[in-house]
């Protein structure tokens, strides 16, 4: 992934980066290029004609999802979206996106693909610990296991602000375009600040 911020100053310190299978979770503070990051990889993906489902919380989330069920006459949604907090709207809203996952998935499958890419941007906002830990479990996991049966090579790249997210996960650093854990909380909220300071 290469790009450029205006002018031709560099966003990041690495002119390429590779992203491993599996799970990566994008860390950085706000403004350090993790949805610019995610923007990147959809237009390699768009280039190399690559399968991707990509959710954007801003984009897919609140009043959108709320217009789009009611576009489509799925009034249940609509009704339930309208009733949740931003936490349990998320959740419904990532709920329809599981959705379209499996769709695609399984036409990877059918199409003989070995390479599937899953991009969410923003999605721990609002959501409470034991909702983040189930979408890991039970979203994640699920798709990596499904993933696993069908050798296909799949990435879920999620952008994070919520420790959480990154707990004993394979963490990217946007800005030094490399990997990382975090093994306590303490370690994330130091990265966090060192890079909040160099991002003033």
């Amino acid at each position: 992934v290469r790009d450029y911020h205006e002018e031709d100053v560099f966003l990041y310190d690495k002119e390429e980066i590779e992203i491993q299978p599996g799970l990566t979770v994008l860390v950085g503070p706000n403004g350090s290029g993790k949805t610019t990051l995610i923007n990147q990889i959809q237009r390699k993906l768009d280039k190399l004609k690559l399968p991707y489902v990509k959710y954007d919380n801003v984009i897919d989330g609140g009043s959108r999802g709320r217009e789009r069920a009611g576009f489509y006459g799925d009034i249940e949604m609509l009704a339930a979206s309208m009733l949740s907090s931003e936490g349990q709207e998320i959740t419904i809203n990532l709920g329809a996106t599981a959705a379209k996952i499996g769709t695609k998935f399984r036409k990877c499958i059918e199409k003989g693909m070995k390479e599937f890419w899953v991009l969410l941007d923003a999605i721990d906002s609002g959501l409470s610990i034991d909702n983040v830990m189930d979408v890991k479990e039970y979203l994640f996991g699920t798709i990596l296991e499904e993933a696993e049966k069908a050798e296909v090579d799949t990435y879920i790249v999620v952008s994070a602000n919520a420790y959480e997210m990154c707990r004993g996960e394979k963490c990217f650093d946007v800005k030094a375009g490399e990997y990382l854990e975090f093994a306590y909380y303490e370690d994330y909220r130091k990265f966090m600040m060192k890079n909040q300071l160099w991002n003033q």
